[in-house]
């Protein structure tokens, strides 16, 4: 009996991820948290095999969450395996989390037995990361587009708008006209494959950009 840990802020996600679970056999749910504090908290509780954790949770740990929250899971627990379930389908915070170390990256856009499939190759002594179809398209598209990397400049429109600030806002802290600001922000959304503000904000949190 394989013993996991779900963690995500929507409890209606957890409760399907623990039912598909639950259904499937072989799997033991032992522990639910809504924050990061509460999964770390959790995991020193209650040892498990495996997390399946979303990425953004509300806040709750110091430091916050994300990438940091991600790091030191697979610092603190080395014996756990991390598969991350989340909305957020930007291919390179995907490359980032491979990087780190991750054992499993599912998208929210894929079907949940994705999950567990994650799981039974990583049982199956798959190797990591394990990708659901939506990441490895997700992550294809990017590499297939080669994008470039974001001048400084670019950085540093994206960080302030990120924030809050507007286009003029900008303009005046970067000393540049507010022309040259918003090249800068169509520029920097063409090169990351983006296409709406919302999407470009989101980024900028994903990578720790804001």
């Amino acid at each position: 009996m394989l013993r996991i840990g779900l963690a995500d802020d929507h409890p209606v996600i957890m409760d399907a991820l623990e039912s598909a679970f639950v259904e499937a056999g072989g799997f033991s749910v032992v522990f639910k948290a809504r924050t990061g504090a509460q999964l770390i908290e959790a995991l020193r509780a209650q040892p498990c095999d495996a997390v399946v954790t979303d990425y953004s949770m509300a806040q709750g740990m110091s430091g916050g969450d994300g990438l940091a929250l991600i790091a030191q899971l697979l610092r603190q627990f080395p014996t756990v395996r991390v598969i991350v379930f989340t909305m957020l389908a930007n291919p390179a915070l995907c490359e980032q989390l491979a990087a780190l170390g991750v054992h499993g990256i599912v998208s929210k856009s894929d079907d949940r037995a994705e999950v567990l499939a994650a799981m039974r190759a990583l049982s199956a002594g798959g190797e990591p990361p394990i990708l659901s179809p939506g990441v490895r398209a997700s992550i294809g598209a990017r590499r297939s587009r080669a994008p470039q990397p974001l001048s400084q400049r670019e950085t540093d429109v994206v960080r302030l708008f990120a924030q809050g600030h507007s286009l003029d806002e900008i303009a005046t802290s970067l000393n540049r006209a507010k022309t040259t600001v918003a090249t800068h922000q169509q520029n920097a959304m063409q090169k990351l494959g983006l296409t709406s503000n919302a999407e470009l904000v989101r980024y900028a949190y994903e990578l720790g950009i804001a």
